[in-house]
């Protein structure tokens, strides 16, 4: 079973990961991208599959109901990737915080 707050510091990883691809996205107007559609797909699968968690641990589900998916090895990579960069730069990422409002 994985801790509320492991879980909490996947989601925040997941989440900046994407934004951060969206803004290089953006701000190289396409040339550039972090991951392809189907890799964010698939991080996003991981995203759902982990508020399945969180709901389980908090009750709010039954545990026949909790989606266990996680990233393949080399988009596990790119997301540590993109990680780095994201930790290497200015640009910050986002909380917990703002992440679950």
């Amino acid at each position: 079973m994985t801790t509320n707050q492991e879980i909490y510091d996947r989601l925040r990883d997941l989440h900046n990961v994407l934004v951060y691809c969206t803004e290089v996205d953006t701000i190289s107007f396409g040339k550039n991208k972090v991951f392809t559609p189907g890799e964010r797909i698939v991080i996003n699968q991981e995203r759902g599959a982990l508020f399945t968690q969180l709901a389980s641990n908090n009750n709010q589900i039954f545990p026949h109901e909790v989606r266990n998916l996680k990233v393949g090895p080399v988009l596990e990579l790119k997301i540590r990737s993109a990680l780095n960069q994201v930790n290497a730069t200015a640009w910050g990422g986002h909380s917990q915080d703002t992440i679950l409002k």
